[in-house]
């Protein structure tokens, strides 16, 4: 199936997830110790920082962040065994997993708030494993990087003429605006909900979660 037929319903997944993603990194971000869980760059340099000062209690605390987005992307590799894209996978499973994993940090946060964020770096890794690839592009729906430089490439192959495939653009700018609803919506309810506002991120994957299992469930239908 070529880029250009990708479903609707697909791209709409990954504008979700983006927003999914942007809530928890800004929930993270105004929680505990203005803490990054969405992607992994910045914790690695503060990790590298942190050994060089000698600060062993930050350096255990955020190698276990570290460690937690790793575990979190294994166990996606585990329930899917492949990061292309595909209708005959189970999305719905680390669909239903993100969603759990950020109810137990929020079950967690008011009691142990510095290690409870954990649970939600494993539930990032989970949903940026999902599908890690489409047709030879790169999909990142829990950092923007990769979505940033892919559309400066689109921005540079137009500009000196060349094609630039326009159902990719369309993908990695909706992962972008979504990430950004994201972060507003996040911080919006923050000071309404303070703690509770995980749950908002909790139920959008779990309502995602549904909402693919329905549609892998008529995809086998007629497929049978």
């Amino acid at each position: 199936m070529p880029f250009y037929t990708l479903p609707l319903w697909v791209q709409l997944g990954a504008f979700f997830l983006a927003i999914n993603a942007g809530m928890i990194n800004v929930l993270g971000l105004v929680t505990v110790l203005h803490q990054s869980v969405s992607h992994m760059t910045g914790n690695v340099s503060m990790l590298a920082m942190a050994v060089i000062q000698w600060q062993p209690a930050a350096i255990l605390y955020l190698f276990l962040v570290t460690l937690s987005y790793v575990i979190g992307s294994f166990y996606s590799g585990l329930i899917l065994g492949n990061s292309q894209f595909s209708f005959s996978r189970l999305y719905g499973i680390p669909l239903s997993l993100v969603a759990l994993l950020i109810f137990l940090c929020w079950l967690l946060l008011p009691y142990f708030p510095r290690y409870a964020l954990l649970w939600a770096c494993v539930a990032m890794g989970v949903q940026n494993a999902m599908v890690s690839h489409y047709k030879g592009t790169i999909i990142r729906t829990t950092h923007l990087s990769g979505v940033l430089t892919d559309l400066g490439l689109a921005l540079g192959y137009r500009v000196r003429g060349l094609e630039a495939e326009p159902k990719r653009i369309i993908l990695h700018l909706l992962i972008l605006i979504g990430f950004f609803i994201g972060g507003l919506l996040a911080s919006l309810i923050y000071p309404l909900l303070k703690l509770n506002s995980f749950l908002v991120p909790a139920g959008l994957s779990l309502t995602l979660s549904i909402l693919y299992w329905g549609i892998y469930l008529r995809y086998r239908h007629h497929q049978n």
